[in-house]
């Protein structure tokens, strides 16, 4: 009866921190807080984000036969990395350190080239989820684009889908 009870009172410490994230400018900078920032709307549920989110993280998982494949499976780490970060509602600057070491992972753990595409993407994740915070970048653009639209996830999410995409669809064979 008390396990239950504190799990009770656990689950509404959750929906109450929650509530108090979703528009917090220091807070809920994911794909979730994105779209809700950018929407301006609270009325949605996250659910609607969640749900294609986890049904995209799974289907990597179908590919038994690349699972032999050390590159593979550090795709997997990689995709981890992000998802936890950019579907989180508690998702800060700092923790975009997880986010960033997944997108370092996803560009230099794969046996094949990687693409120019490849590369903007990471020099844009490298500027704007790293270096926007900094003094390499412009504080207006930084305070009143960056912080409000929680974009530091953006680079972050393009990363992920195109993982996402070369897990269901590349081979890994070394």
């Amino acid at each position: 009866e008390y396990i239950v009870g504190q799990y009770g009172a656990w689950a509404e410490a959750l929906t109450v921190k929650n509530d108090a994230n979703l528009f917090a400018l220091r807070q809920n900078i994911s794909l979730l807080g994105m779209v809700r920032k950018i929407s301006g709307r609270a009325d949605y549920s996250d659910l609607w984000l969640i749900v294609p989110g986890l049904i995209l993280f799974a289907l990597p998982y179908l590919r038994l036969d690349q699972y032999r494949h050390r590159a593979f499976r550090l795709m997997f780490l990689a995709s981890v990395m992000l998802f936890v970060v950019l579907f989180s509602t508690g998702s800060e600057s700092s923790g975009y350190i997880i986010a960033l070491t997944g997108v370092a992972i996803w560009y230099v753990g794969v046996p094949w080239r990687r693409s120019r595409w490849d590369l903007a993407l990471l020099i844009f994740a490298l500027l704007l989820t790293s270096f926007s915070p900094s003094d390499l970048f412009p504080r207006r653009i930084y305070h009143h684009y960056i912080i409000p639209y929680a974009l530091k996830a953006l680079p972050c999410v393009m990363v992920w889908l195109k993982l996402m995409w070369e897990m269901m669809t590349r081979n890994y064979e070394e």
